[in-house]
């Protein structure tokens, strides 16, 4: 999940900007100027300027009409967003400059075309690149020298000499400035005019800069020698110099497109237009870097904190984790500092934005891991102690708090990381958002709460089914809940994904009076196509409300007899004596033979020959019930002695006697072969045979 951290963040954000852009704020004062000025100069844009000056006063007194008024996709979420979307195409083409970006780049040509031509019509322009053009490759070279001249200060060691580091940090720093004051009061003393003059000073200044903000990176490395290796310092200094100087040049000559000179020069419009183009490419260029060299970005700046083990502190649960995916933090900051550009954003610190929202993450992280800890119910003390529902509901209720905690932090880390980049979440979310969250936080809320019934309808029927003791009375309950509780959860299950799907459609913006019609007139055609699972649904639904079966019983049917194994509305399944397993209907049903409830009767019938005293075998079935008794293997399925004892029939040279013997239910069978093996060896030591 903290994965997904950086995307959310980026989507969050982009979300705010679009919100943003949909209804424009008002432009610095700079900013203004500029737009005025471009609108002035273009006899297009300054004709309509006019016509919409012309056409307020009209505007502001007429009645809206019902265009005007229309909302043009409904209530609730869907047309919120909708209504969002469209205003945000509208919009979309002036986001960047605030006016529409084709125009901006054809005055943008405009003006560096008639820059250009102007300049090689007095011969400016050549003159300007004969004399610049090898002044900047000294001042190259100059640069060079410096990073070279001081190399030796600032190579790594370990232990780290700080003293003699600071010293070829502060000399790069010292160099470079003296150099450019040098190149600036030499150029004063050339025949060349002011604009050229200063432009060249700018741009020395800007290959100065660049290449001392990259040789000031590769150096600082340096004071790593202490934590990280020697080898992998060097490694970073000799493949990370080319990226770090692409992208300082890129960032910096950006920065110089505002300067009032240059922009003089080459043109507002292209002077804009080459700031975000560059700002742009110095992003990419730094995601293609982080792509590149992850792996020892990540081993510099973390160490061995991805491979460490989970710890019970959260600081190091959260450098862990930022460790293990910064680099994916990484592309989604890189890749919302692009679109603040072109979302209007001038000022795009990325360097200090990206330093200052991984911190916001950081913090985060730690935010997670103490929430989580707090949040986190405490398992058992027995690995097979059984939970009460007060404790399964506490442990579903603390889910839920953590959950709600994560979401929390996740927006409240958007809305400061997107604050940092320039974008007002909280602002956006409190005044045009609030049709699209308050939708949005109704549909939230409909699902928490039908997850809150689920849960304690599942809570209570688990602890509801869990044995709790041995005892015939509580197996017998214990079946009847085993039947009819799942049935119960799986039929509120239903009703809670019906009702709650509703609900949410409802609140999002859809129309669900067609759809409970339809389910209706769905329902109506079910029922007449078929009566027969109608029938079979309601005949269940008596004979397990009245508890006539349950699972585990051994019944009949009449012409099946088995043991049940599971039960439907519809259905039950009856195992038989020889493994084959039955589905029957409840409706085929006409009467039940259940013999698995309170108690059942065995009944041994002996034949006794006319020869024979009938009293003898009579007093051998009583001894053979009461050593039966007394066995403990049988000791509790009997629970009466012989009784009913008598002469049944009267038949020509013998007799029938019987009796009756109350056991546990379904245990005749077992009961029946010990008693017949006891009586017959007893028979046979009293020579009786029958």
């Amino acid at each position: 999940m903290k994965q997904l951290i950086a995307v959310i963040l980026v989507v969050l954000s982009i979300g705010s900007a679009v919100a943003q852009q949909a209804k424009p704020t008002s432009a610095t004062p700079p900013d203004a100027v500029e737009q005025l000025i471009v609108v002035l100069e273009d006899p297009v844009l300054r004709e309509q300027l006019l016509e919409h000056l012309r056409s307020t006063p009209a505007a502001a007194t007429t009645a809206p009409t019902a265009e005007q008024t229309d909302t043009s996709g409904g209530d609730g979420l869907v047309g919120a967003l909708y209504r969002w979307s469209d205003d945000f195409v509208t919009s979309l083409p002036s986001a960047t400059f605030g006016v529409p970006i084709d125009r901006k780049l054809a005055q943008a040509g405009a003006q560096i075309g008639s820059r250009v031509q102007g300049g090689l019509s007095d011969g400016q322009l050549l003159q300007f690149i004969a004399w610049a053009l090898p002044g900047l490759m000294i001042v190259v070279g100059i640069g060079i020298g410096i990073g070279r001249g001081t190399r030796g200060l600032v190579q790594p060691t370990k232990p780290v000499r700080k003293r003699k580091l600071a010293i070829g940090l502060m000399l790069k720093v010292v160099l470079s400035a003296a150099a450019v004051l040098a190149i600036a009061v030499l150029v004063n003393f050339l025949p060349v005019s002011k604009v050229a003059g200063t432009s060249f000073t700018s741009l020395t200044v800007g290959i100065l800069l660049s290449m001392l903000t990259a040789d000031l990176a590769t150096s600082v490395l340096s004071a790593f020698g202490s934590i990280r290796s020697v080898r992998l310092i060097r490694y970073g200094q000799r493949r990370f110099y080319p990226w770090w100087l692409t992208v300082a040049s890129l960032a910096t000559f950006a920065a110089l497109a505002a300067d009032p000179t240059l922009r003089q020069v080459v043109g507002w419009s292209a002077a804009d237009f080459a700031a975000l183009i560059l700002n742009s490419i110095a992003a990419l260029t730094m995601l293609a870097f982080v792509s590149r060299h992850r792996m020892a970005l990540g081993r510099l700046i973390f160490g061995s904190a991805a491979r460490a083990p989970v710890s019970d502190n959260p600081i190091r649960n959260a450098t862990r984790r930022l460790a293990r995916h910064w680099h994916i933090i990484a592309y989604g900051f890189l890749i919302l500092s692009i679109f603040s550009l072109w979302a209007g954003q001038r000022d795009n610190d990325v360097l200090g934005q990206m330093l200052w929202s991984f911190a916001v993450v950081l913090g985060g992280l730690i935010t997670f891991g103490v929430l989580h800890r707090l949040t986190t119910p405490n398992s058992p003390r027995y690995r097979y102690e059984r939970q009460t529902l007060r404790q399964i509901l506490a442990a579903k209720m603390l889910k839920m708090v953590r959950v709600a905690a994560d979401l929390a932090t996740l927006l409240a880390m958007a809305i400061i990381v997107a604050g940092i980049w320039g974008f007002d979440i909280w602002g956006w979310l409190t005044r045009d958002g609030r049709v699209i969250v308050g939708p949005f936080f109704a549909a939230a809320t409909v699902v928490a709460v039908a997850w809150l019934i689920w849960v304690t309808l599942d809570a209570w029927i688990a602890t509801t089914l869990a044995p709790s003791d041995k005892s015939r009375s509580s197996a017998q309950r214990s079946g009847r809940l085993q039947t009819l509780l799942p049935l119960m959860r799986n039929g509120v299950l239903i009703l809670l994904v019906v009702l709650g799907g509703i609900a949410v459609l409802a609140n999002i913006g859809v129309d669900v009076t067609p759809l409970i019609a339809g389910a209706g007139v769905f329902g109506l055609a079910l029922s007449f196509g078929s009566q027969q699972l109608v029938q079979d649904v309601i005949t269940g639904f008596f004979i397990l409300a009245e508890d006539t079966i349950a699972v585990g019983d051994t019944i009949s049917t009449g012409d099946r007899t088995g043991v049940v194994e599971s039960l439907s509305l519809r259905s039950m399944r009856l195992r038989d004596s020889d493994g084959a397993l039955h589905s029957i209907p409840f409706s085929t049903v006409k009467a039940l033979k259940n013999s698995s409830r309170n108690f059942g009767v065995l009944r041994p019938r002996f034949t006794v020959p006319s020869g024979t005293d009938p009293s003898a075998v009579m007093d051998e079935m009583r001894t053979a019930a009461t050593a039966l008794r007394a066995d403990p293997k049988f000791a509790k399925a009997i629970t009466s002695d012989m009784h009913d004892l008598g002469i049944d029939e009267i038949n020509a040279g013998s007799v029938v006697v019987s009796g009756s013997l109350r056991t546990s239910p379904v245990r005749q069978p077992e009961i029946a072969r010990a008693f017949n093996g006891r009586m017959l060896a007893g028979l046979a030591e009293k020579g009786i045979r029958l």
